[in-house]
């Protein structure tokens, strides 16, 4: 039987649910099954696959190309880089294994494998934000939009945010428009790094750490290079100054002025 691709997010989410123990194997098989929409064995498949790709096993069974792709981007948000690690090394053994068993190049699968082995583990906000700045341009997301909706924000709003029907971290979606804004340069040497696959790639460092309560807002974000960021975080720093508008600090001995103004 073919599994249609709509299927896909289900089995995904119930094999995630079997995993953490909210369901029985056989409760997320039978879930699964439905009303014969896939025959047992295939949802035995899926369900044993994930937990393989979480804990970096090998498993023996093969998913479509569609699944595996849909699988490895949600086990990366779910996951973060210790299951995409643990999802590739799984990947790397069952390719190992299928092709010496069927004498076959698993073209698609090793394409799959080199797509998300090139990605340079990057945390899970960062490789969302990433996401969310490719949805901005499929919807042709002018600066003035985002500057618009940035004035908009507020304290109280939900947490998670819909774009194009997917779900995304409201602070995510901030960063990124925060990132777009400022043309992916770092504030303090107006670096920028073009990627291999035309993107470019910025760190977001807070001036209020997190862990007081910063928040992900312009006046609270700054955008740097990574040899910027480690200092900024590492260094020897003095905020002198901290507004809506602007931060003046001293890094190691170098001061610095930076507009924090989104238009």
């Amino acid at each position: 039987m073919k599994i249609p691709k709509e299927l896909t997010p289900l089995a995904y989410e119930l094999s995630k649910k079997v995993f953490e123990g909210k369901l029985t194997f056989k409760e997320g098989q039978e879930q699964l099954v439905g009303d014969n929409r896939m025959n047992p064995n295939s949802a035995a498949d899926y369900i044993n696959n994930f937990r393989c790709m979480v804990e970096g096993r090998r498993f023996t069974r093969t998913n479509n190309a569609y699944s595996m792709e849909y699988f490895f981007d949600n086990i990366y948000k779910d996951y973060g880089s210790t299951g995409l690690s643990n999802a590739l090394t799984a990947l790397r053994l069952h390719i190992e294994y299928y092709e010496g068993i069927q004498k076959v190049n698993m073209k698609s699968m090793r394409s799959i494998y080199d797509k998300y082995f090139a990605i340079p583990l990057d945390t899970p906000d960062e490789h969302e934000q990433k996401e969310i700045i490719k949805e901005f341009k499929t919807q042709n997301k002018t600066k003035q939009d985002i500057i618009n909706e940035l004035k908009n924000l507020k304290p109280t709003d939900p947490e998670e945010v819909i774009i194009n029907s997917k779900s995304f971290k409201r602070d995510n979606r901030t960063v990124a428009q925060i990132k777009i804004l400022r043309d992916f340069k770092c504030q303090i040497c107006s670096t920028t790094i073009k990627k291999k696959d035309g993107t470019f790639y910025i760190e977001a460092a807070h001036i209020e750490p997190k862990h007081r309560k910063g928040r992900e807002t312009p006046d609270n974000i700054l955008l740097l290079c990574p040899n910027h960021h480690k200092e900024f975080d590492y260094g020897d720093r003095n905020i002198l100054l901290h507004d809506k508008e602007k931060v003046h600090f001293t890094l190691n001995g170098q001061e610095h002025k930076i507009s924090l103004k989104i238009d």
